[in-house]
């Protein structure tokens, strides 16, 4: 099963966010997962790998985590990724923080993976928090309305790393977390 290396957001933040998601629910657009039914927490991820040697990997995170500081997050923009299973996320401002953190992530994979997915790599990667998945076309229009009422930007940190473990898109388990300092 695929791991997926994430920054978490603070509990305010986190809770705004779940008020956005509610408003999102009330939409009832038909066959529309938002995030919290995957069972994932709202994040921003940094890495997936298919493989890894989860030791070495806690290892490296809980290192990267007790070097780098709690990053400042606006999370200023919505955004889709189009297709035939539409996303719908928020988008942070990304700044060089953000992007250091993601390129020391990467610079660290070899230590504990060989198939990291290349959408996560430096010059790929769309950092975005996930709001909605398999957005039908048809509710686009009707997702964005209602989140055109919300108050915008949201803002907010990022205070902890961790992985979770996820199979068709559902987390099955939180393998390690650690907070930024």
């Amino acid at each position: 099963m695929p791991f997926a290396l994430e920054l978490f957001f603070d509990p305010r933040c986190e809770s705004r966010l779940r008020r956005l998601v509610s408003v999102l629910r009330e939409t009832q657009i038909g066959g529309t997962i938002l995030i919290e039914d995957v069972k994932a927490r709202f994040h921003i991820t940094l890495a997936v790998c298919d493989h890894v040697h989860e030791p070495t990997m806690c290892q490296v995170l809980s290192e990267l985590a007790g070097k780098t500081p709690a990053l400042p997050v606006i999370l200023s923009s919505l955004g889709l990724f189009p297709g035939a299973e539409t996303v719908m996320f928020l988008a942070p401002v990304v700044d060089e923080e953000l992007l250091q953190l993601h390129r020391a992530m990467d610079a660290r994979l070899p230590e504990f993976t060989q198939s990291p997915w290349k959408l996560y790599k430096p010059g790929r990667w769309v950092p975005h928090c996930t709001l909605a998945l398999k957005l039908p076309r048809d509710g686009v229009q009707k997702a964005l309305e209602y989140l055109m009422q919300s108050t915008f930007p949201i803002t907010g940190e990022l205070v902890e790393l961790g992985v979770s473990e996820f199979e068709a898109g559902v987390v099955k388990r939180y393998v390690c977390s650690y907070p930024l300092q």
